[in-house]
């Protein structure tokens, strides 16, 4: 009975004596439980553990097997993971819009880290993103950019890391070429014959 005298002060204590005061005590200390849980489960800022680098825009071919031809405005850029920790949730989408449009007219998706897949501290992953919205044309592709129906468009592209909303990293432009640069520097690239290797030589 002697350890009970504490316990009863203590529901007495700035407040009505009854059951009232017990429940009330009891939710003050589930709702300071539920507040220290979400602090320490908070989603970290994208901007704080990601860092954006290498950001180029282009114009991507669809494979098809008629004469028309699809062609769809793409971004591309390596995400850093700058922070000590691994992560293991890590998504980006794209918005595309088209010149004199707020509205988006396409979009994509790229998932950073899948399965097994994680992000560790230091690690970069290089993000291609292309839209779902396209043009559609025939004969050269480059002949497009100059047809008059043919509109620019620019590209938002977003980041987020576990449950953390998508926060915008950028927006640019889509430049009016083909490919990306490594695509287009291989290309321009003549093509070597193959010489076979003298089995006398070392």
């Amino acid at each position: 009975m002697v350890t009970n005298n504490p316990m009863r002060h203590l529901h007495n204590v700035g407040r009505k004596s009854g059951p009232a005061g017990r429940i009330d005590l009891a939710g003050r200390a589930v709702m300071m439980a539920m507040a220290l849980l979400t602090a320490t489960c908070a989603p970290p800022d994208p901007k704080a553990v990601l860092r954006v680098s290498d950001v180029e825009t282009y114009w991507v071919l669809d494979p098809t097997r008629t004469e028309k031809k699809f062609l769809a405005p793409a971004v591309r850029f390596r995400v850093e993971n700058i922070s000590t920790d691994t992560l293991i949730a890590v998504d980006s989408v794209a918005a595309f819009l088209r010149e004199g449009s707020p509205d988006t007219w396409g979009s994509g998706f790229f998932r950073l880290t899948e399965g097994r897949k994680r992000l560790a501290p230091g690690a970069k992953v290089l993000v291609t993103i292309s839209s779902d919205a396209r043009y559609t044309t025939e004969g050269a592709p480059e002949a497009a950019f100059a047809n008059p129906t043919f509109k620019t468009a620019s590209v938002k592209y977003f980041l987020r890391v576990g449950s953390s909303q998508y926060v915008e990293f950028g927006r640019l432009p889509i430049e009016n070429v083909i490919g990306s640069k490594d695509a287009r520097l291989l290309l321009s690239r003549p093509s070597q014959e193959f010489t076979p290797k003298d089995p006398t030589t070392r």
